[in-house]
Formats: C-alpha cells, sequence, structure tokens
C-alpha cells in the first residue's frame, strides 16, 4: 500500500484498524463503503486482504477484491448487492444529503446488512463547522433540517445541494433510533461529526 495516501481522518484509520484486528484473527472480511475518500479506502482495505463493494461513480479501480457499483444504486433500498453480510460499512458525510428520517432509514437498512458483530463507521457534515455558518436551518431541530449552506461555503467545498447538518448528539440519535448499539462518537477539530455502532 506504499503508492496510496495514508488515511485523511481518524474514521477511516478506525475503520483500518477493526480491519486488522479481523484479518488477524483469520476471518473473511467483507467491507462496504460510500462517500468521502472512498476510493483510496477501497484500495487500502483490499491490499489489506479484504472483500470490498465500492460505491462510486469515478473510473474503476480495476482491483479483484473491489467490486464497483454506481452511488444510486446505494440507495436502493432492499437491493441485492454482490456481496451481503458486511463485517464492516463505512459511510463517509453522504448521508448528510438526506433528511434525518430519511437518513434514519438509510442507517436502518445498512445495520440488516451487517453481521451480528458488524460495525458502521459512519461521518456526517457538522452543524458546528464552519458550514453551519449563515446556515438557514441552523435554529431548526435536526429532523426539520435541509437547506443549502453558505454560497461561499458551497463553492469551496463543491457542495451545491441542501446538506441536514448534524451535531454530535444528533448523530448518536441517529443511531440510537436506527437501532445500532453506539459504540463511540466524536466531533473533530473541523467540527463534523462521526461515530462508530455495533450491530448486536
Amino acid at each position: 500500500m506504499s503508492h496510496l495516501p495514508p488515511p485523511s481522518c481518524e474514521l477511516d484509520q478506525w475503520a483500518l484498524t477493526e480491519l486488522a484486528k479481523r484479518l488477524r484473527g483469520g476471518e473473511s472480511v467483507a467491507v462496504m463503503l460510500i462517500g468521502i475518500g472512498a476510493e483510496d479506502q477501497a484500495l487500502r482495505m483490499a491490499e489489506a486482504g479484504a472483500q470490498v463493494l465500492l460505491f462510486s461513480d469515478h473510473e474503476p479501480l480495476g482491483h479483484d477484491r473491489i467490486t464497483q457499483l454506481p452511488v444510486l444504486s446505494f440507495s436502493e433500498t432492499g437491493a441485492e448487492f454482490p456481496l451481503s453480510d458486511f463485517d464492516i460499512i463505512l459511510t463517509q458525510r453522504n448521508l448528510a444529503r438526506l433528511r434525518y428520517d430519511d437518513a434514519r432509514t438509510m442507517v436502518r437498512s445498512l445495520l440488516k446488512r451487517l453481521k451480528i458483530g458488524g460495525k458502521l463507521f459512519i461521518s456526517l457534515y457538522g452543524i458546528h463547522s464552519e458550514l453551519g455558518d449563515n446556515y438557514p436551518d441552523g435554529s431548526k431541530l435536526v429532523n426539520e433540517r435541509l437547506a443549502e449552506i453558505d454560497p461561499r461555503m458551497a463553492a469551496h467545498y463543491g457542495l451545491n445541494e441542501p446538506l441536514c447538518l448534524y451535531s454530535e448528539r444528533n448523530l448518536f440519535s441517529l443511531l440510537v433510533e436506527s437501532g445500532c448499539a453506539v459504540l463511540k462518537t466524536s466531533t473533530s477539530v473541523l467540527g463534523h461529526v462521526r461515530g462508530i455502532a455495533a450491530r448486536i
């Protein structure tokens, strides 16, 4: 994996640590990935020995342990995927494009795709990040939020669609209401939120 950049965020590193632990136990590990940085993370995990299902609209990565599907197919609840019964699912900020209730439905769907004891690694854009400055829905409850961010921030980050921004408490509630066992939540130095949950 020397040609790949190291993980740029803690959530990616947490997922890699979980993968290494499972591989050391001699397990065959299946992983689902979507969101920011998913392509590099797919290569890291595949080269480590995992079987990876990647949702990406980028060019196919051409790795024999990576199955790639278009992002649109990710949201097809109940769809049959080439891999199933995942040990690890990593979703980086893509669920912030949904209303809270729809994100909860999606997390429930992801939970059903995990093996018992499997782990969900999730990050979402934070309401206390710079994206929250001048955010029109900042004073609303999380289940009422979905709005475009400040045009300057949207142009800078290429985020030109409405977003639901989360606090760490909002993320915790999302995971609990979805039926997850929450293992950890935290807020990054940039104000975005991330968490680890398990299917029990």
